[in-house]
């Protein structure tokens, strides 16, 4: 003969786990469950077997209530921050492209001086040095103003 399964818990419905994690003791639980469940034909013992389940609740369903933490921001809120940060970087990106390039000419104009006050004057007429490959591109100023307008969704997931 085939052993037939005995269900060891009784279903709870979503609307009872909710409403236990969201009472504080076995008293004001009871009431509560009368007074949201009025036509139920659990008993005593079956509604406190749902409240001594109540640990077990709350390690499956932790934010079947979500609780609005202090000192969150929405979604818009960071979206915008991190437009306004991509922004902000962008426009110092170019400043210190900007700073590079002047401290590049005047590098070789001091050079340039300090070979006519040394006296090697066949070297006046060098050209200034040409930029190495190993300096990252210089990136037109419309395409960074371009990406730091689009904006991108984040996704966040686990």
């Amino acid at each position: 003969m085939e052993k037939i399964p005995v269900r060891k818990y009784q279903v709870v419905e979503e609307a009872e786990i909710n409403l236990v994690l969201q009472c504080k003791d076995s008293h004001e639980f009871y009431e509560r469950y009368l007074k949201v469940f009025p036509d139920t034909k659990k008993g005593l013992d079956s509604i406190s077997k749902i409240w001594k389940r109540r640990s077990e609740f709350a390690k499956k369903w932790p934010l079947t209530t979500p609780a609005v933490e202090t000192g969150t921001k929405s979604a818009q809120d960071i979206a915008a921050l991190i437009a306004e940060q991509t922004k902000i970087m962008g426009e110092i990106s170019a400043l210190v492209k900007e700073s590079l390039e002047v401290n590049r000419q005047i590098l070789a104009t001091l050079t340039q001086q300090n070979q006519i006050l040394t006296g090697h004057s066949e070297h006046t007429a060098r050209e200034p040095p040409k930029k190495s490959s190993h300096y990252a591109p210089v990136v037109p100023l419309p395409m960074q103003k371009i990406a730091s307008e689009v904006q991108t969704p984040i996704l966040v997931g686990s």
